[in-house]
């Protein structure tokens, strides 16, 4: 029988946004189920041509029901599907020409209900973009590989991060974490993690970057652990951040994982801070993500 590790296909405890490979048998994610949360967190593209199947086919039904009712829409030729279309467009929106208008009971009765549908829809509509854009984000950059090198006698484990706006974010705090898959004695699977701990875990104001150390001493949850041994129990560093912007006084998370694909070993960050001329701190953010070998 196969070892239960060897069956898996990259799995992580962290995925990028619309890359899940976690197949959950007896739970459906049902969008309407949670359609706050869903149309929070879809893309803009997915956002804006749901929002535009939803107008048109909340317009195009209210139009097929005001055909249902024929000449009691003034200035609408009977039969054409669009005249009814666009008056109902106009009275989703309360805009009202004045040049189309219901002149008998039943369209009265229908422009009534469309109306009422059109306020709670269009409130609905302006909450869920102020809140996609009032949404408050991070904007923290990670270095796109995590460093293992030995420096002295002792081994550490650093990884880069760096503020991507002009405003500092205050009162960092920083995590790192060693996510394996264990197979436990009783033969089933489990995720564990175990914390790295920081050199500094506390930033009082990160304004540019700066990289997360963790010694990997006889203590160390890496200790002992060769790539191999790693990459075969499908290991991942964990890395959260978490703050409060500045200027919206929100608080803001960021979090990233990486494999030990994404491991260098014996490699160093290249320095990206220096003074100019005129005594200036500089910071080349083109070389954020570049490591040097030893």
């Amino acid at each position: 029988m196969p070892h239960v590790l060897s069956r898996l296909r990259s799995h992580h405890a962290l995925e990028e946004r619309g890359h899940d490979n976690i197949v959950r048998v007896g739970h459906a994610d049902r969008a309407w189920s949670d359609f706050y949360h869903h149309a929070l967190t879809i893309r803009w593209s997915r956002f804006f041509w749901y929002a535009l199947a939803g107008y048109v086919v909340v317009n195009a039904a209210f139009a097929l029901l005001y055909m249902m009712v024929p000449r009691q829409i003034a200035g609408t030729r009977p039969g054409v599907f669009w005249d009814y279309f666009f008056f109902s467009i106009q009275t989703f929106s309360t805009v009202g020409y004045g040049v189309m208008a219901p002149v008998g009971p039943a369209a009265h009765a229908i422009a009534s209900c469309e109306l009422l549908a059109g306020m709670i829809l269009n409130a609905v509509a302006t909450g869920l973009v102020f809140a996609r854009f009032a949404r408050p984000r991070a904007r923290v950059m990670f270095s796109n590989s995590a460093l293992i090198r030995k420096d002295s006698e002792t081994s550490h484990l650093s990884v880069r991060v760096a503020n991507q706006r002009l405003s500092p974010i205050l009162s960092v705090d920083a995590e790192l974490f060693l996510s394996r898959l264990i197979v436990q004695p009783n033969g089933r699977l489990a995720r564990q993690f175990d914390p790295l701990v920081l050199v500094q875990s506390h930033i009082p104001v990160l304004r540019f970057a700066f990289s997360l150390m963790h010694v990997i001493d006889a203590h160390s949850p890496l200790n002992g652990l060769t790539a191999e041994e790693l990459r075969r129990e499908e290991a991942e560093i964990v890395t959260t951040v978490s703050g409060t912007d500045e200027v919206s006084g929100q608080s803001v998370f960021a979090r990233t994982a990486y494999g030990f694909d994404r491991v260098l070993y014996n490699h160093r960050f290249v320095d990206i801070i220096d003074t100019s001329a005129d005594g200036r701190i500089t910071v080349d953010y083109t070389r954020f993500h570049a490591t040097e070998g030893e």
